[in-house]
């Protein structure tokens, strides 16, 4: 098999599935006539850090070690780009999340880094500054109490939290066509890494942030479900601040967000795929939760036992357009791209079920500002078998069935001494799989539970 030209894998932050399949089609023709779509991708970690690390790695958060808590991609670990770098491929990444860059040691191995918040004009009013600048816990403690390196601290995390406010993909994916382009007259073969934040709250859904509301009432009301809804009020106080409506309107805007850039998307594939041997995937890196929260942003750990994301697989020789349906772990890409670029590994695949590619999330408790609530205290590890969920939380398995149309029920906890690996009917290696799975990841969330105490 012919190595792809290049490899250029487009993820879009935050997007949920039902995001994208809102209107039964994605409307994005070129990916839909020419990928392999996989309509049960599910991600591995419920928040950006552990989510990338685990597509760049292969491997789950308790395994690369980048958690909520831990917030560290282990140096030792090779990622995609220390991979594809020696099979000839120059690594280069294009964000609009800080979190995929170097703060948290996501872009390990890459050659170069372009910040669209460093070459994408600011279009924004002092107001949102503001309010960008105070929803920031951490930003807000320095701002009331300043020093003489105040804004040298705030620089670069105020710059970033002011270009998410706007649409920067159509910026990040002509940065990507030219950089490309550049390699390309050298003879020299990209892996390119793009991040786009527009399906990330506030979830933009216009070229400038915009409310959806337009009475004066409707808007103050937007911003009050904005600031709970980030600031994750529920793990501090014991009761729920947003109503369901206020949450339907967040998961509507998601929605008007991927109608924004999904021309932008389909176009940039279009361009780089159809007259070229080159390998694109297009997907999201998470989706944020719903389940037994309805819809509460995606830093909590009380997930819905495997976010369900979008994916696309433009392949560099077989343009066959496909549909597959089978239970898959969006982090299994990794194993496929090595194989595409010559790279061996022994690992499994997205294009078939295997024992150890079922859909696996794990989430780690967040502290919020120091004031979490001791219930919402607790890591937890899902996974899903066939059409039903299971949940280790505690200790204790939970159990709901898989989902319709974006809703998933809520988790109930089941009888005493209930073990889904010992009560379901697993192959061999699926059960030794999974048990090996429970086991490390248990061992893992103990040790970071008394490092935190």
């Amino acid at each position: 098999m012919a190595k792809p030209k290049n490899v250029i894998l487009i993820v879009a932050d935050s997007l949920r599935h039902d995001s994208v399949y809102q209107e039964t089609k994605p409307g994005v023709p070129y990916l839909e006539q020419n990928s392999i779509q996989f309509t049960n991708a599910r991600s591995s970690g419920c928040w950006t850090l552990p989510a990338t690390s685990s597509m760049f790695t292969g491997l789950l958060p308790h395994e690369h070690g980048a958690t909520t808590q831990t917030r560290w991609l282990k140096d030792e670990i090779p990622s995609l780009p220390e991979k594809l770098k020696p099979a000839g491929y120059k690594p280069i990444q294009i964000s609009a999340n800080i979190v995929t860059t170097d703060i948290f040691n996501v872009s390990k191995g890459f050659d170069e880094v372009y910040k669209t918040w460093n070459f994408v004009k600011s279009q924004h009013q002092m107001m949102l500054r503001l309010v960008l600048t105070f929803n920031r816990p951490r930003i807000r403690r320095m701002v009331l109490k300043p020093n003489d390196k105040v804004f040298e601290k705030l620089s670069e995390d105020l710059r970033q939290g002011i270009v998410w406010a706007q649409k920067t993909a159509h910026d990040a994916l002509a940065r990507a066509r030219q950089l490309i382009a550049e390699n390309n007259a050298k003879g020299q073969p990209v892996f390119m890494f793009v991040n786009l934040m527009e399906s990330h709250y506030p979830y933009h859904i216009a070229d400038v942030f915009t409310l959806i509301n337009k009475t004066l009432p409707g808007k103050i009301h937007e911003w009050f479900i904005l600031y709970h809804f980030l600031s994750q009020t529920f793990l501090k106080k014991d009761k729920q601040v947003l109503i369901q409506e206020d949450l339907d309107l967040l998961r509507r805007k998601q929605q008007l967000s991927w109608k924004l850039i999904r021309d932008d998307v389909d176009n940039f594939c279009k361009e780089m795929h159809s007259n070229d041997d080159n390998l694109i995937v297009f997907c999201s890196d998470h989706g944020d939760n719903f389940g037994e929260q309805g819809w509460q942003y995606h830093f909590s750990n009380v997930t819905d036992g495997g976010n369900k994301v979008p994916l696309f697989w433009l392949d560099h020789e077989n343009r066959k357009a496909e549909t597959k349906s089978h239970n898959v772990s969006s982090r299994f890409m990794y194993h496929d791209i090595l194989r595409a670029c010559g790279v061996p590994t022994d690992e499994g695949t997205l294009m078939q079920e295997s024992d150890s590619n079922l859909p696996f999330l794990q989430s780690f408790w967040y502290d919020n500002e120091g004031r979490t609530l001791p219930k919402y205290k607790f890591n937890q590890m899902a996974f899903i078998e066939g059409d039903q969920r299971f949940a280790l939380r505690a200790g204790e398995w939970m159990y709901a069935p898989v989902g319709k149309d974006g809703k998933e029920p809520t988790f109930e906890y089941v009888q005493k001494n209930f073990n889904p690996l010992e009560e379901l009917h697993l192959s061999a290696e699926r059960k030794k799989y999974l048990e090996k799975s429970v086991k490390d990841f248990s061992s893992f969330s103990e040790m970071i539970m008394q490092k935190g105490k």
